[in-house]
């Protein structure tokens, strides 16, 4: 368990390689940050915990990783929503607070940093993904189009593409705002989407062709020909395993 009780915490996971390991299943660590500490008086309300644990899967164990920002332990805990992204051994969130901003925690060296993000004042979403192994940041622009960007040497972003117009235009239909945009990506595509019915946009590797290619897919309107309501909904990425067994 946690050594210091928490509720709505920033949480990363992070495979952990280990040639030593005979799990069935690959290592992991799993590092908590922020949130709001218990109440420890009848007169004392919750705190923002300044503190970052981990869990290490191979020792089945918890322990504090050391103390953070209280300014970061605050926006993580109120401005953060629960993704996380690990890029060559930084560990980053997004505020989803306006003006966007990006923090990272240098897993090597205990480090705290903050990143700006680009056009952080105009973005109307903002998403973290893994592009090829890199840091991405997939935003749209009010008034504007969805544009990604990478992560470079010296934490400088670099523009790397535009959503075609003709692909905004559909995506968008007859709202304004990209402000209900849901993003989520893998090293080898970006899925931008919105609710069940809404068609999504996808931005893909085509490996035959060598490049990256955007694709329209159309969204679920009807189920067995009855037609379906529109709700919210929340994509994730699963990487299937072909893990053993560990049933005898």
């Amino acid at each position: 368990m946690l050594n210091i009780t928490r509720t709505n915490p920033a949480v990363g996971v992070i495979m952990v390689l280990d040639s030593t390991q005979s799990a069935p299943f690959p290592c992991f660590k799993v590092f908590v940050a922020g949130g709001m500490s218990e109440a420890v008086a009848p007169r004392r309300g919750a705190l923002y915990e300044p503190t970052l644990e981990m869990y290490d899967s191979r020792q089945d164990t918890w322990q504090i990783v050391g103390p953070m920002p209280v300014e970061f332990a605050v926006r993580l805990t109120v401005w953060t929503p629960n993704e996380s992204v690990y890029s060559k051994g930084v560990l980053y969130w997004i505020t989803s607070a306006r003006a966007y901003s990006v923090m990272g925690f240098e897993i090597g060296t205990n480090t705290w940093m903050e990143l700006n993000v680009p056009m952080a004042d105009k973005l109307e979403f903002a998403t973290l993904v893994r592009r090829n192994g890199v840091l991405t940041l997939v935003g749209g622009v009010c008034g504007g189009e969805a544009c990604v960007w990478e992560l470079v040497e010296g934490y400088n972003w670099r523009l790397v593409e535009k959503m075609p117009i003709e692909f905004g235009i559909r995506f968008l239909g007859s709202k304004t705002s990209w402000g209900s945009t849901k993003c989520v990506g893998s090293d080898e595509a970006i899925y931008l989407y919105r609710d069940l019915r809404s068609g999504m946009v996808v931005w893909r590797k085509v490996v035959d062709k060598g490049k990256w290619e955007w694709f329209w897919v159309e969204g679920c309107c009807s189920v067995g020909g009855k037609q379906v309501q529109t709700f919210p909904i929340k994509g994730v990425l699963l990487q299937p395993s072909l893990a053993l067994s560990c049933i005898s």
